[in-house]
């Protein structure tokens, strides 16, 4: 799916929260996931305008599966959405997609041997 739409940074923390609680998102769980994360609890209509944003944004879908409860699905997968967000923002700097990741991993955070294990199984992919 075409990423076209940005999103808020609070349109993205409870967007962060559907995609971490899978099926069955509904706006219990995501007040929850968010409380949880960041001790802030927002109303359910709080989170209700952010997923009508979202809505209208196309990334996500409202069904009723039981008609009662509204359960919030992603169109647009975690990983299409990280991918995206590094190819705009290496765009933005002109640097090569790779380049910007690796100089994003290199920053503050030391990498763990599992992580730099992985990163070097991802280059050697390349050739």
């Amino acid at each position: 799916m075409r990423i076209s739409n940005r999103m808020t940074e609070r349109e993205l923390t409870v967007m962060k929260a559907i995609w971490d609680i899978g099926d069955g998102a509904t706006t219990a769980k995501i007040v929850k996931k968010l409380q949880e994360w960041y001790g802030e609890k927002l109303t359910p209509q709080a989170i209700g305008v952010y997923i009508d944003k979202l809505k209208k944004k196309n990334f996500i879908r409202i069904t009723k599966p039981d008609n009662y409860y509204k359960v919030y699905e992603p169109l647009v997968s975690k990983e299409e959405f990280m991918k995206h967000q590094v190819q705009s923002i290496a765009k933005f700097w002109d640097q090569s997609t790779a380049q910007y990741g690796i100089m994003a991993l290199s920053g503050e955070k030391k990498l763990t041997k599992e992580e730099a294990d992985d990163l070097r199984r991802l280059l050697d992919d390349l050739d």
